[in-house]
């Protein structure tokens, strides 16, 4: 397995991929994504900013990571632990659904964490939603804390903030 930074020739990749996760979130009653987010003009934006990867096993795409220094503004009302500090924001990480459950995931987050450190980093903050309870012990057990939990308009359910600092 490889992670490599993603092109504007893999976009339909990524969007094929996640598709995929929605439908299964769909099918668990995780409202996570929905069909109007991630859209194509938001991953050819993150691809133009170098925020968008991919994890590829012989050639396919089975998970993406989308991480930069941007939060959305109801970020701006939760606690952070990194009150001063330069942050990294993961705003998206997606497994496809037969890879789930067997370390891509967690080798995504990974990835993001190395790359902070390697760029002075001193925290990384994602948000997940409540209902994804597989997810929010996954980033628990390695090391991100519940900081607060934010609802974004459109949103069936709110989202759980989570920090982890470097």
């Amino acid at each position: 397995m490889q992670i490599e930074k993603a092109t504007s020739h893999n976009i339909l990749e990524v969007m094929y991929l996640l598709q995929h996760c929605i439908e299964d979130f769909n099918d668990n009653s995780v409202y996570q994504w929905n069909t109007s987010y991630p859209d194509y003009f938001r991953l050819l934006r993150e691809v133009e900013k170098g925020a968008l990867y991919l994890m590829k096993t012989k050639g396919v795409c089975i998970g993406t990571i989308t991480f930069d220094e941007e939060q959305e503004e109801v970020f701006d009302e939760i606690e952070w632990k990194n009150k001063t500090d330069k942050y990294l924001v993961i705003h998206r990480i997606a497994v496809f659904p037969s890879w789930q459950k067997k370390g891509v995931g967690r080798k995504l987050v990974e990835f993001a964490e190395v790359y902070a450190k390697e760029n002075n980093y001193k925290s990384i903050r994602l948000d997940v939603a409540i209902s994804s309870e597989h997810l929010i012990k996954l980033y628990k057990s390695i090391g991100y804390d519940h900081t607060g939990e934010i609802l974004y308009p459109k949103q069936k359910e709110p989202f759980m903030c989570l920090e982890k600092v470097i």
